[in-house]
């Protein structure tokens, strides 16, 4: 057998392989909520059975077998993740945890920044 990995798709997906795939689907994982921690740019994926939870997303399982994928474009431009090119992350996958996947993202998979300073907004009034 194949190591689980994730990647983020050029249409803002989180994807993944057909290992990680394998696993999620032996445990019927059919929502998830995504964690963010943005100073250690570290990410956790964990199930909820809650479907009318307007934070889950729902995990669409390939026909074939090779892989699953969800949508989560509007997250992947928050934390400011560059997912122009497809890059495999290795992961590990706990099914008998409350975090299903917790990954850190490496830092070239991150907008690069011009160098300019930011605008600041003044306070009007």
């Amino acid at each position: 057998m194949g190591n689980p990995t994730v990647s983020f798709s050029k249409i803002g997906q989180m994807a993944f392989n057909q290992f990680a795939a394998r696993i999620l689907q032996k445990d019927a994982v059919e929502f998830v909520l995504i964690l963010w921690d943005g100073e250690q740019r570290k990410l956790a994926i964990k199930t909820t059975s809650n479907k009318k939870d307007p934070r889950a997303y729902r995990i669409r399982y390939n026909d074939k077998g090779n892989g699953a994928s969800f949508s989560c474009k509007t997250f992947l431009d928050f934390i400011g993740l560059n997912y122009a090119e497809r890059k495999a992350i290795p992961i590990e996958i706990n099914t008998n945890s409350e975090m299903l996947v917790e990954v850190r993202i490496p830092d070239e998979l991150f907008v690069k920044h011009s160098g300019q300073q930011p605008l600041l907004m003044e306070k009007v009034g």
